[in-house]
């Protein structure tokens, strides 16, 4: 029996010059990856063992972190299922949060099988019991959604093919996207997606090369994001990003990943989720993007997904 307090880990974050964008901020996919590697931390301390991120709820960025500043992020354990722990991520610098998650991670054996926790948590206080209380009712959502698991795992079509505005991207998985040698570590899948992701918004927005005085591109949301099938060392990942929605200053962009076992050539759908972005100027200032109107019936569609998920418009 564990205290939520007992299972807290805080990772210490200094940003540095690689983790910056040309205005000296931290990359979203950076910031991913902090939560990410810390919610690992905290699974593997409550399971005693290796433990991969299932899927990432949404995520909210309210403030940017910059170069030379120090991010620190707390992950806590709040529920344990027979395999899963449901963790929650918070990111501050100084005593401001910047960024809030939560996710699920799946404690596994050493064939990538999942594993027995064999523990449970208990809140007590009421914050936590109030905590607890939110990540079951999340756990709930999250095992009505993935009742077709199953079908999600065959190699999906490319959701974004029929986008006028889109780019892909092909990574050959070596040691250093990884973990341990062999499975690739969620935190450096998701600053990937982001980057990808990101590049699509600063091509929309006409932004192709650096200037000091240039506007760039911030993440500020990623939606619940499911990992149906790992991925290994020596796996081809093949990712397709495409602009959905913008609003005035904002855009969603959708991305697929898909992986390509070399050994027996067997594709597995990985993860489809949606990445949101602001432009800003060189301070920082929201600025507005170009107007994009769906044309075609699928991007109409898809405009119309975003804009539910947004809640401008009613389902």
């Amino acid at each position: 029996m564990l205290r939520v307090s007992d299972t807290l880990v805080r990772t210490i974050n200094l940003v540095h010059y690689q983790q910056t964008n040309f205005m000296g901020r931290l990359h979203g996919g950076d910031m991913l990856k902090f939560l990410a590697d810390a919610g690992m931390l905290a699974s593997m301390k409550v399971g005693k063992g290796l433990a991969v991120l299932a899927s990432l709820d949404e995520v909210l960025f309210k403030r940017g972190a910059n170069l030379g500043d120090i991010v620190t992020v707390d992950a806590r354990v709040l529920y344990i299922g027979k395999t899963s722990m449901e963790v929650e991520m918070i990111a501050r610098r100084g005593s401001e949060t910047i960024v809030t998650a939560t996710g699920t991670y799946v404690k596994v054996d050493n064939k990538f099988r999942p594993a027995p926790v064999g523990d449970i948590v208990v809140p007590e206080t009421e914050e936590e019991r109030e905590a607890v209380a939110k990540a079951m009712k999340r756990r709930e959502v999250k095992v009505n959604k993935l009742k077709n698991k199953n079908t999600m795992r065959i190699c999906s079509n490319d959701p974004t093919n029929f986008l006028r505005h889109r780019l892909s991207n092909t990574t050959f998985v070596g040691p250093t996207m990884t973990y341990d040698g062999s499975v690739v570590s969620a935190g450096a899948l998701l600053k990937a997606m982001d980057d990808l992701g990101g590049t699509l918004a600063l091509r929309y927005n006409g932004i192709d090369h650096y200037s000091p005085k240039q506007d760039g591109v911030v993440t500020v949301a990623v939606s619940d994001i499911f990992f149906y099938s790992p991925i290994r060392l020596g796996d081809i990942i093949e990712m397709n990003a495409g602009l959905t929605f913008v609003g005035k200053t904002s855009m969603d962009i959708l991305i697929n990943v898909n992986r390509l076992n070399m050994e027996n050539q067997e594709c597995s759908h990985v993860t489809t989720a949606y990445f949101s972005y602001v432009r800003v100027d060189p301070e920082g200032r929201k600025k507005e993007v170009p107007i994009y109107i769906p044309e075609n019936e699928y991007e109409v569609e898809l405009w119309k997904e975003s804009a539910r998920r947004r809640g401008a418009v009613s389902s």
